[in-house]
């Protein structure tokens, strides 16, 4: 079986190339084919790992052509808006932005916004959304997409990031030429966003309660095509020998092992634009505390530069970076190895890691420890019309339900007494925790999830075949 990772951004390394994925595919006899734009070092460094040779073939992001993209934006704008309607959560709108840097692109969304307010059902929006498919079917890059995958002849395309709009072409090429073609949703708060541009064979989703979301939001993707199988992100936190013993941690990154560890996990500007002021908040809570030492990791795929303000105000804080290589774009960013055995063992040896409602709760709740959400505003920003009331509000928080999932911080006086209880009591602060990551990530400890993603793969090429 020759199996085609398309693979559209680096965010994909982590859990495709990095993962025992590509081990499992060559065991079972299969050979693996990359279709990728990335940097050539993204690709020798998961070569040496691996100890493999790729064949690789060279993929051109082009934009859509103008109607092409005017039919894909009427077709998100009008499911956002549905999606918004059905769930009853007006927050989902937030997702749709209006800005634009070029006059083109403002003129774009206006007349997306005029044809997408119209579409009243989820079949109209999808009318609009083949119509955008036809286009694209005469185009350029599906002629190019074509005459690559008959040179490369896969029995499988598996694009590993679904909401990169220019792939859409490939994954028509493939149709076309009876290609089956698989994707997977990269995260749990994707779905409401209407970030799902082109249509696939089949859809790998984290959980059942991921799999419902997709048939809410697209009501013409067939429940058959839907596998759970799970993220290969988390298989890494179920690998003991990726985890330092507690001394070997503290004496690589400066750390004092008296001291219990606290994480400040980063946020992108956009997420949480006065997040160097959240860190300022935390640093400060924690200036007197002997017995508890704070390490922050940014995000990485933004400078550290607006954080240096407070760093240099408060030294004890210790900076631990991620280790990643960074690229033009957020598309081109992405992880070492050794980043993913850092966040294993920030995860596994931190009792409580802050921020503003990360993912890095899922991250940290893998070995038990706390996620503490900061839920205070500095000021509301008007013309962003950002502020914690809106982020809370957020589709994918409410898979919490009324559990005690996480804790969360209302003031800057409530930063040290939350978390010292999350430190001393866990089940007092977060007692659902372990119930919510097993509604979303469900893991399945027997199998990792790259097998489920690899089992997933060759049973749709062999019933296709």
């Amino acid at each position: 079986m020759r199996v085609c990772l398309l693979i559209p951004d680096g965010v994909g390394i982590r859990n495709y190339l990095y993962s025992d994925l590509i081990k499992i595919l060559q065991q079972g006899g299969n050979q693996v084919v990359l279709w990728h734009s990335l940097d050539p070092q993204m690709i020798q460094i998961a070569e040496n790992r691996l100890g493999v040779k790729f064949d690789q073939f060279p993929y051109v992001h082009r934009p859509n052509g103008v109607a092409a993209q005017l039919l894909r934006e009427s077709g998100r704008y009008g499911r956002i808006r549905l999606n918004a309607k059905t769930k009853n959560n007006s927050t989902i709108l937030t997702n749709w932005s209006r800005a634009s840097t070029s006059f083109k692109g403002k003129l774009l969304n206006y007349f997306a916004e005029k044809i997408g307010s119209r579409v009243k059902s989820y079949d109209r929006v999808s009318l609009i959304e083949e119509k955008g498919f036809k286009l694209l079917r005469s185009s350029k890059e599906y002629r190019e997409a074509k005459k690559v995958l008959e040179e490369m002849k896969p029995d499988i395309l598996f694009c590993t990031h679904q909401r990169v709009y220019s792939v859409t072409p490939a994954i028509e090429a493939a149709k076309a030429l009876n290609i089956p073609t698989s994707t997977a949703i990269f995260s749990w708060d994707n779905l409401p966003k209407g970030r799902l541009p082109f249509r696939a064979d089949q859809y790998l989703v984290w959980s059942e309660y991921m799999k419902n979301e997709l048939k809410d939001y697209y009501p013409d993707i067939e429940d058959k095509t839907i596998k759970v199988t799970g993220s290969p992100q988390f298989d890494f936190y179920f690998q003991k020998g990726l985890i330092l013993d507690r001394k070997e941690f503290a004496d690589k990154f400066d750390l004092d092992i008296a001291k219990e560890w606290v994480c400040f996990s980063g946020c992108d500007t956009i997420t949480s634009p006065n997040d160097p002021q959240y860190l300022k908040d935390v640093g400060e809570a924690l200036i007197d505390q002997s017995g508890i030492q704070l390490i922050f990791r940014p995000v990485p795929v933004e400078p550290l530069s607006r954080y240096l303000k407070v760093l240099e105000e408060y030294p004890e804080v210790r900076l631990i970076k991620p280790k990643w290589e960074k690229g033009d774009h957020w598309g081109s960013f992405f992880p070492l190895f050794e980043d993913i055995q850092l966040l294993v063992n920030l995860a596994f040896h931190c009792k409580v890691v802050i921020n503003m409602g990360s993912t890095m709760a899922l991250d940290f709740i893998t070995y038990g420890n706390v996620g503490l959400y900061l839920r205070y505003d500095h000021y509301k920003d008007v013309k962003s019309n950002w502020s914690v009331d809106t982020i809370y509000k957020f589709q994918h928080f409410r898979s919490m339900e009324n559990w005690k999932a996480v804790g969360f911080i209302y003031s800057k006086s409530e930063i040290l007494p939350e978390i010292k209880r999350a430190i001393k009591a866990p089940d007092e602060v977060a007692p659902d925790r372990t119930k919510w990551f097993d509604k979303i990530v469900e893991p399945k400890k027997s199998e990792s999830s790259a097998q489920r993603v690899a089992d997933a793969l060759i049973s749709l090429a062999n019933t296709q075949s």
